[in-house]
């Protein structure tokens, strides 16, 4: 089996090359390049941190669905404080923004149950 870690470096080159195109090419003028980066490596460190902390309670009990609940949850909430900034300005269109950053969200949320899927083989 492939390392789980390095699916997730490889996808978060892919999400970072499409996300530079579908910028690009849609002329999203809301979405700047740094914007990409910061947005990609955030949810590459949830991601991280999720796995390393759904490995470290696996070995110290038995794991339960709650368990992937539970740290989906505390992933929700650490994207909620991550947006939060850019929520409570008042001045600026941030829609487009919330929708590039969830639509990633997702995509990164796919990747998990995929490779949590392909663990339990």
């Amino acid at each position: 089996m492939i390392n789980k870690y390095l699916v997730l470096i490889l996808c978060f080159f892919l999400f970072i090359g499409f996300d530079f195109l579908c910028v690009n090419f849609l002329v999203i003028q809301e979405i700047k390049i740094a914007d990409i980066f910061i947005v990609n490596s955030f949810l590459l460190a949830l991601t991280f941190s999720f796995f390393f902390l759904y490995n470290f309670l696996k070995k110290r009990s038995k794991t339960s669905p709650f368990t992937y609940l539970a740290l989906s949850f505390f992933k929700m909430i650490a994207s909620l404080v991550f947006l939060y900034p850019l929520i409570s300005q008042k001045d600026i269109n941030f829609l487009p923004y919330i929708l590039h950053f969830f639509f990633f969200y997702f995509a990164h949320l796919f990747i998990e149950i995929f490779l949590l899927m392909k663990g339990s083989e």
